[in-house]
């Protein structure tokens, strides 16, 4: 017995930092794959709407204040985070700093859900189903990629992860909670969790549930009281219930599948098409697990499916409006259906070589911020008249160029910092 034991303990021993090694390469690798996504000037120099005009804006003239400020009816913890990070830099690190910020982030959600998936998905290809494509989203590149401002997007899904698994180690409970924390506090949208919540602290009835239960409520607390006080205002809500349904239907299910190089930004035949094939293929598997064909992992087909939808279905029906990056958590939650229907060796693989090439094609697309303009060029501008007064507020544009157009107000403090 004792012979065991030790032999365990090396085996552990050898195998923690192999697996250290592995996330570490995996962080990296993630990414640098999501900076070189970005065509034009790059993600490293280039800043996307929202990061610069409020977040970067607010970092460098509230410091520790803005994290008290909300934008869009909630508070965004996890983009004031990134932008507090960024305001301590040089302004010509800025860009850089934001970009990789909000890349080194979705790498972790997407680590995150390759870990904990395997409580539920037993093969590795199911679990890099469910979490590669976080790093390298077919959707969406036009406002979502490395943009901290709409880090909550795949946040939204992830946490789908945090509230359902629960890791053997206590590093790994106290980090999902830390990450149930981090997505609450950035999104409002979150509360589509609720029933999840209450029903996750009633099957389990211990510490840790409870603990969860903690992490989530606390900061959706924060959220729904700054909407109560005044404190985060949402303007121009136009209700429309019939466009989140055949947005659901014509955009976010179709998307998971063939992204939206294939599909479009637009209804049309062909987008028609890709949502028919879509649906056949989802009906099709779902029938082979009537059937029993397939054994299908119900528990986690009805709570991706219905989460899915929810995650959709809430943000279009109370805003009227059906914006890509609304496709990004429903979307990879499709895939945790599809993959929890399967639930075969397979069907598995065979879902995973179309996700692979979808993710391929959709690797680099034109998108706004290709257009510019550049940082360092705004920068040299902003130097130019700092110089002029040391004491100023200067503007810098940055993307998208479209009107009214979006700008960073920075002190020239900040602007002069080396």
């Amino acid at each position: 017995m004792v012979a065991v034991l030790e032999r365990e303990q090396v085996r552990r021993g050898t195998r923690t930092p192999v697996k250290a090694a592995l996330v570490v390469g995996a962080l990296v690798a993630g990414t640098v794959a999501s900076i070189l996504r970005q065509p034009g000037p790059g993600a490293l120099d280039t800043i996307w709407a929202e990061d610069g005009e409020i977040f970067l804006t607010q970092a460098a003239r509230d410091g520790a204040g803005a994290f008290t400020t909300s934008y869009a009816g909630y508070y965004h913890l996890v983009a004031r985070l990134v932008a507090g990070v960024a305001a301590l830099l040089p302004a010509s690190q800025a860009a850089a700093a934001l970009a990789i910020g909000a890349a080194l982030i979705t790498t972790v959600f997407a680590i995150a859900a390759y870990a904990l998936s395997g409580e539920y998905l037993s093969s590795t290809v199911a679990r890099l189903v469910v979490s590669v494509p976080v790093a390298v989203l077919p959707m969406a590149q036009g406002d979502v990629l490395n943009s901290p401002a709409n880090l909550h997007w795949t946040g939204l899904y992830v946490l789908f992860w945090f509230l359902l698994c629960r890791p053997a180690s206590v590093a790994g409970k106290v980090l999902a909670c830390a990450g149930i924390v981090l997505v609450v506090g950035s999104d409002i949208l979150t509360g589509v969790y609720l029933p999840l919540v209450a029903f996750v602290l009633w099957f389990h009835r211990d510490r840790y549930a409870v603990a969860k239960a903690v992490a989530f409520v606390v900061p959706f607390a924060v959220q729904v009281l700054g909407l109560l006080t005044g404190a985060s205002e949402r303007e121009g809500l136009a209700p429309d219930p019939v466009r989140a349904v055949t947005g659901f239907v014509l955009r976010a299910v179709p998307t998971a599948l063939f992204g939206e190089r294939w599909v479009g930004q637009t209804v049309g035949t062909r987008s028609l098409i890709f949502a028919a094939l879509a649906w056949l293929i989802l009906g099709a598997v779902l029938v082979l697990g009537l059937r029993k064909i397939v054994r299908p992992r119900w528990t986690l087909v009805i709570a991706a499916g219905v989460h899915s939808a929810l995650v959709y279905l809430a943000p279009v029906a109370l805003s009227g409006i059906a914006t890509p990056r609304y496709n990004v958590a429903p979307a990879l939650l499709v895939l945790v259906t599809l993959v929890a229907l399967l639930n075969d060796v397979t069907g598995v693989r065979i879902l995973a070589a179309l996700v692979l090439v979808v993710c391929a094609v959709n690797f680099r697309v034109d998108n706004a911020r290709a257009d510019g303009p550049a940082w360092h060029t705004g920068l040299r501008g902003a130097e130019t008249a700092c110089a002029a007064d040391p004491s100023a507020t200067v503007s810098i544009e940055v993307t998208p160029l479209a009107a009214p157009g979006w700008h960073v107000a920075l002190p020239c403090d900040y602007v002069d910092r080396k």
